[in-house]
């Protein structure tokens, strides 16, 4: 007997089942129970049913029915046929030629709830589902649609409960892939909302379901959210091991959207770790999957957001710039992003660099308000950079309360609480807060590594703590990648003139000095470039006072521009002592 439904064929003699005239691999029983089902589509067919008829010779549990029908599944899904195996809540299951959830509409505008969401029109979709006057003809993936279809639009708080009602209905279902599939989204969105014990019930739930299907898809999700759950702890070790895991089985079951999710994490751990290079290189490639169009526009989007994160913590606000750009254009091509907030955030981040300051505070204020909603486990992130915003133009009181409020988040907002500290003249602690970052860090604080040791340094000679400085500086030259980029490179050789001035060598530390400027201005930072000359200013007006009052007027003229009036003040009173 030959059977065709969709795209499908379904040849018993043969025992092959094709899909658009290539054939499917199944397992002899998963086949089996589909040509059951499908000779008595007619009809329900009991668990007991089926049981006695597939393994009439072995004494077996409900268990492994269920992992059958969820390969079998699994194997349909490939040609949107997934829904044709039906269950029937304590009765059994059911092969229907028309899936349940299938809607043919003449026009977009009359498109099902559900279609709107795999069409990627997320906020189309979750208002056809809000405007359901009757939600009990729906199915578990329409659950799941409506849910994933919130998380996508950047909302959510709205799609706990469709989730909750999707893992329930999977259940129910017997689709044990399904409803770990929706339990790992809502342990996801509860990480991310800083609620860390209820996304731990929702993973383990999810691990729950799981144990009892061989290897799937989820099994790799479950993991890469045991590598985040590691990391949102600061357990980078076990962090690093759960992702590589993930990574594997991506790479085992050909899963682009699991292979991406375990090239970012992995990359994140590489970088924290100080193999940067590598992990960059990981970060990019996972990029481009992203712009090929291999994963869905959940994981794209984690994909981009990480790219521009590492090379915004690394200081190369260049290449961050370069996937700023191609982020917005696959933004454009896929109808939106899941986490808004955050490429508020990533765009206020290279407006500072740049020095727009009063824009870029306007878009990570604004973050930071999406962030309390859409993703509280990232607002202390904002804290941090505004908090560096407010430090740039001299606003050492607006710069602490903000700095403040990273801590208070669980940010820890290095170095530039420290460079405020020193402002301040509180060196002793800026110093400590430093080593602390170095001795005990984050995963952020690893992937800021080489900022803070420069920092370091760079506080430390100007303290007389010279044998501190050149430590750090070794470390720094032991370890090149970690100064890599352009602004990185800046604050080395900011570090390194601060150090040679302390040794008396005025000739070695204007060199120093000039290079950082350079490095800032080719970064693109004129205003970081502008910190600098002041510094310059200082160090040459004892014995250069034509150099130091050019210095002095380039450094003025951009703060002016950016509207830095502290900095302006502090200009002024270098003008008074000469």
């Amino acid at each position: 007997m030959t059977i065709r439904f969709g795209r499908f064929e379904l040849d018993e003699g043969g025992r092959t089942l094709r899909l658009d005239g290539q054939d499917r691999a199944l397992q002899p029983l998963v086949f089996d129970l589909l040509v059951y089902l499908v000779r008595h589509r007619e009809r329900v067919v009991s668990k007991d049913e089926l049981l006695s008829k597939l393994w009439s010779d072995s004494v077996v549990t409900d268990g492994s029915l269920q992992r059958a029908v969820s390969l079998l599944r699994a194997a349909l899904r490939e040609g949107d046929w997934g829904d044709s195996v039906q269950t029937f809540a304590r009765r059994g299951y059911r092969f229907s030629e028309k899936p349940k959830a299938e809607v043919v509409a003449s026009s977009s505008a009359e498109l099902a709830p559900r279609q709107l969401a795999d069409a990627a029109q997320w906020e189309r979709a979750l208002e056809a589902f809000a405007q359901l006057q009757d939600t009990s003809a729906l199915s578990a993936r329409d659950w799941e649609a409506w849910g994933n279809a919130a998380t996508c639009a950047g909302r959510p708080e709205e799609s706990l409960l469709p989730l909750e009602r999707a893992v329930a209905a999977f259940e129910a279902d017997d689709d044990l892939e399904g409803a770990a599939r929706a339990a790992l989204v809502l342990a996801n969105v509860k990480l991310e909302a800083r609620e860390l014990a209820i996304a731990k019930g929702w993973h383990e739930r999810a691990r729950r379901y799981l144990s009892a299907l061989p290897e799937v898809k989820q099994h790799g999700i479950a993991t890469w959210l045991s590598s985040r759950l590691a990391l949102f702890e600061g357990r980078l070790d076990e962090c690093r091991a759960h992702a590589e895991i993930a990574l594997q089985i991506g790479e085992r079951i050909r899963d682009p959207d699991l292979h991406c999710l375990g090239l970012i994490y992995y990359g994140h751990i590489l970088i924290a770790q100080s193999e940067v290079r590598r992990g960059l290189t990981m970060h990019d490639e996972a990029g481009a999957a992203a712009l090929a169009g291999r994963v869905s526009t959940w994981t794209g989007g984690i994909a981009f957001c990480s790219v521009i994160w590492a090379y915004l913590h690394l200081g190369d606000h260049h290449r961050a710039s370069q996937w700023t750009d191609q982020f917005s254009r696959w933004c454009d091509r896929n109808g939106g992003y899941c986490y808004p907030a955050l490429c508020r955030l990533h765009r206020g981040e290279v407006l500072a660099l740049r020095g727009e300051l009063e824009h870029a505070e306007a878009e990570v204020t604004r973050a930071r308000a999406e962030l309390t909603v859409a993703g509280p486990f990232i607002e202390g992130d904002a804290c941090r950079v505004l908090g560096e915003i407010r430090l740039s133009r001299g606003d050492l009181d607006g710069a602490d309360q903000a700095f403040r409020e990273a801590y208070r988040l669980g940010w820890n907002p290095q170095p530039g609480l420290s460079l405020l500290l020193a402002a301040r003249g509180e060196t002793a602690g800026a110093i400590k807060q430093l080593e602390r970052a170095l001795a005990e860090p984050s995963w952020t604080d690893g992937q800021r590594r080489g900022t803070i040791l420069a920092v370091l340094a760079r506080i430390a000679a100007m303290t007389g703590q010279l044998e501190r400085a050149r430590s750090a500086l070794a470390e720094l030259a032991a370890t090149p990648e970690l100064s890599g980029t352009q602004a990185s490179a800046a604050e080395l050789a900011r570090a390194e003139g601060e150090l040679s001035y302390a040794d008396d060598d005025l000739v070695r530390a204007e060199l120093s000095l000039r290079r950082s400027v350079s490095l800032w201005l080719e970064a693109g930072s004129p205003l970081h470039a502008a910190h600098v000359r002041l510094r310059l200013c200082e160090l040459l007006r004892s014995f250069d006072a034509t150099t130091a009052e050019l210095e002095l007027d380039a450094a003025e003229t951009v703060f002016r521009q950016v509207g830095a009036d502290a900095m302006l003040e502090r200009c002024r009173s270098l003008r008074r002592v000469a």
